[in-house]
This record gives C-alpha cells, structure tokens and sequence, in this order.
C-alpha cells in the first residue's frame, strides 16, 4: 500500500511541475505579448512554486529529509513565490 501511494505521489509532483511550468510559460507569454512587467513577476513566482514544491519532494524521497522539515521548505518557497508575485502585481 504504501509503495502505491508513493507512486502516486511521484506522479502527482511530475504534474503538478509540468501543468506549473505551463502556467508559468503562458503568463511569461502574456508579459512579453503586453510587456505588463508585473506578469513577468508573476510567471517568475509561479516558477519559483512549481520548482521548489518538486525539489522538496526529491529531497524527502531521495535524501531523506524528514517530512516536516520538508513541508517547512516547501511552505518557505511558497512564501517566497508568492512575495515575488505580490511586489510583481501590486508593488509596481
């Protein structure tokens, strides 16, 4: 059972990165079709979201980093994602 939720798991991440980096590509699009500079930091904070909830993931399942220290990475990389886009949105 637990072998199946870890693929599961592996699985989710992957998409989670792939369907985040499509985001992210569309809205850098949309900063560079509008040059809207606060979509720029949109599509940077989202990236910074996207690839750091990934790379929490292979640090706890390839390195072992315990799962709460994990999940305080990935809420510290979060936070951090989303003051980029919050100074890109409304600090401009």
């Amino acid at each position: 059972m637990t072998d199946s939720i870890i693929i599961l798991l592996g699985i989710a991440k992957i998409g989670a990165l792939v369907l985040g980096g499509i985001v992210s590509l569309l809205a850098y699009r949309a900063y560079q079709r509008t040059q809207i500079e606060g979509l720029q930091y949109f599509a940077v904070g989202l990236m910074v979201i996207t690839i750091g909830t990934f790379l929490v993931g292979i640090l706890h399942h390839i390195f072992g980093v315990p799962s709460v220290q994990g999940m305080l990475y990935e809420s510290l990389i979060a936070c951090g994602g989303f003051l980029v886009m919050i100074y890109g949105l409304y600090g401009q």
